[in-house]
């Protein structure tokens, strides 16, 4: 059984940041989010998603990073989902309260390249994988703590709502989407408020899997490592034409091949965040701490 609970997470919390998300806690003292997943035939997508990802045969794979969905519920024609309430966003790993080193805000990116490298191996694509939609369980802090943090937190990525599957027999270059990644959330065009890259914006089909890549890739666009080589990995994610943009596997294989060679010392350094020109045309929302919002 599961109870609302208003007193386990802030006003801040991203539970509490959007209209299909309440926060609660079990009987037994589990605080986890009920999530509205289905209304009617809309978001069926989403719940084929979560049921392969988050609760199929595959959602205890190690590179499956897609948070965890206990159980599903329905009342009337709403299905809802329930899922573990985890600790903190990615918005926050740096520019914001969190101390994190370099080697902290890294490690959460690997992660993050990983997600998304295995749901695109399972043939599906987010759509909407920017940063502030993937989770972390704590803050290492390491720069708090002047010392090097032995275990690691976990990234979920969550909110499938714009996520696409595609059948094992729709060929890779039948792979595609049109339109501006939309969904119940923001169902206008002129409500969506997120950057898109040219191939999106221009209106022709488009690569979903090389979106999600785009779209992670510009919402780390104001963070700098200062370690030229993992600097230009992070850059090459935002390549303009989405036909030499890097995959997800490719920018994880480079970025951990890099990061290996590196001795961990020198990653316990403090980030650095440069002015981005278009924080006024539409990046604020991705580039803002959740804690600020």
């Amino acid at each position: 059984m599961y109870s609302l609970c208003s007193t386990c997470c802030s006003d801040t919390d991203y539970t509490l940041q959007n209209a299909m998300l309440r926060a609660a806690r079990t009987v037994d003292g589990r605080d986890v989010v009920i999530r509205v997943i289905r209304v009617g035939s809309e978001g069926q997508n989403q719940l084929d998603v979560l049921q392969c990802m988050a609760r199929g045969p595959y959602s205890q794979a190690t590179p499956n990073h897609a948070i965890p969905l206990f159980e599903l519920f329905e009342l009337e024609d709403i299905t809802f989902g329930i899922f573990p309430r985890v600790g903190f966003s990615m918005a926050d790993a740096y520019d914001s309260w969190a101390e994190n080193s370099v080697g902290d805000v890294i490690d959460m990116v690997l992660q993050c390249l990983e997600a998304l490298a295995f749901l695109h191996s399972m043939n599906m694509a987010h759509r909407d994988a920017f940063k502030d939609n993937f989770l972390v369980q704590w803050h290492p802090e390491s720069l708090a703590t002047d010392q090097l943090t032995i275990s690691r937190p976990r990234v979920f990525l969550h909110d499938f709502e714009t996520a696409v599957r595609f059948s094992v027999d729709v060929p890779p270059h039948e792979r595609i989407c049109t339109g501006l990644p939309l969904c119940p959330s923001f169902a206008l065009p002129e409500r969506y408020f997120r950057p898109v890259p040219p191939e999106v914006s221009s209106g022709n089909p488009y690569d979903p899997f090389k979106l999600d890549v785009w779209q992670f890739g510009i919402s780390l666009i104001d963070f700098r490592t200062t370690i030229r080589e993992i600097d230009d990995i992070l850059v090459s994610l935002t390549e303009v034409d989405p036909a030499i943009r890097v995959s997800a596997y490719d920018a994880l294989k480079s970025l951990a091949k890099v990061v290996s060679s590196i001795p961990p010392d020198r990653l316990n350094i403090a980030p650095v965040v440069i002015e981005v020109p278009l924080r006024d045309a539409g990046y604020a929302h991705v580039l803002t701490p959740a804690s600020e919002r």
